[in-house]
């Protein structure tokens, strides 16, 4: 089940090439999000709340929510949030709005539209076409890696899910679903890299992921409620803006002075 093994594609889209250090976007280096459900069934509204553990020693602990925020003839709009851990470092939030295609799964280009937000930056048209990014895949979970029902536990209640598992040379993936929880269907989902017993470390290698549901509903609205502007990379990543108000300016020529350090004197004539 290749495709299972590619999760977290839009908050890919929105960090990846992006964010120096933000790697946790594409846990396996890939590009395909595991939809388990018919989008074109889902209840409007319908949200999801997992939270994301980053890591096994010093884990960053993150919040991700999903939302199914509209449909129209076109096709369906989801919405997904991320916030904490390094999206601190980034404005505290990012929220990511996708027009997809009527059916999403299999297609080549399932993506209509991307709108990202940053903090309470202004929203900004995501170009589809960005270097270094993979194009987007929807996939549903293959059959033939079953392992069974199975009734979990996770922190929004117990759920009677259907359980994957994958193994692949990139590395083992497990992951829950139920028809219950909409909009992808995911209860939670287990990410670990490949065994390297008798191989040497990929110092590339992505940490461990975990993915558990938090809470659902839904009443879910666009959080993104502004028309978006082109887009601007250095606004994006919050720079082009100047310093911040009662900050002083670099001398002519030269660079800002270190805190406590003297005043270079003038220039002889």
């Amino acid at each position: 089940m290749r495709g299972l093994m590619r999760l977290w594609s839009l908050p890919a889209l929105i960090l990846c090439g992006l964010a120096p250090g933000v790697a946790f976007a594409q846990p396996m280096s890939g590009a395909l999000t595991p939809l388990a459900l018919d989008l074109r069934k889902v209840p409007v509204g319908s949200w999801a709340e997992y939270a994301v553990t980053i890591g096994t020693q010093d884990a960053q602990t993150m919040k991700s929510r999903w939302a199914l925020v509209a449909r129209d003839a076109k096709g369906s709009t989801l919405e997904t949030s991320v916030e904490g851990g390094p999206v601190a470092m980034m404005g505290g939030k990012m929220v990511m709005k996708v027009a997809l295609v009527p059916e999403p799964v299999g297609s080549d280009k399932p993506i209509r539209q991307a709108v990202v937000q940053v903090g309470d930056r202004e929203p900004m048209d995501m170009p589809l076409n960005m270097p270094n990014m993979p194009p987007q895949r929807f996939q549903k979970p293959d059959p033939k890696k079953l392992v069974g029902k199975e009734t979990i536990k996770v922190a929004a209640g117990t759920f009677k899910t259907s359980h994957y598992h994958d193994v692949t040379d990139r590395g083992v993936i497990d992951l829950w679903v139920s028809e219950g929880i909409g909009p992808l269907g995911m209860v939670k989902m287990m990410a670990r890299p490949a065994p390297t017993t008798g191989k040497v470390a990929d110092p590339q290698q992505q940490p461990p992921i975990t993915m558990e549901l938090t809470g659902k509903g839904t009443d879910a609205k666009s959080q993104i409620t502004k028309a978006p502007k082109a887009f601007d990379p250095s606004a994006f990543m919050g720079r082009g803006a100047g310093p911040p108000p009662g900050a002083a300016s670099p001398p002519p020529g030269g660079a800002s002075p270190r805190p406590g350090a003297s005043p270079a004197p003038p220039a002889k004539p």
